[in-house]
């Protein structure tokens, strides 16, 4: 298993605040019990990171990309 991430590692990831995803966990839009705050950091596993992507999707955190004009 694979060391998993902070709200910080992931922001950085995806270019948003960490505000914005801490305020997931808040609305419960994002798994508490997947991802445990762990002395005093939420560790967020590798393999949740296409739900935390398609949730900010979903409240307008991150947008879509763009489809590619061919």
């Amino acid at each position: 298993m694979e060391t998993p991430l902070t709200v910080s590692a992931v922001a950085r990831r995806f270019g948003v605040p960490p505000r914005s995803i801490s305020d997931l966990f808040y609305r419960r839009k994002l798994s508490d019990t997947v991802c445990p705050v762990v002395e005093g950091r939420r560790m967020i596993p590798l393999e949740y990171l296409p739900t935390v992507e398609r949730v900010m999707q979903e409240v307008g955190v991150l947008k879509t990309a763009e489809p590619a004009h061919v």
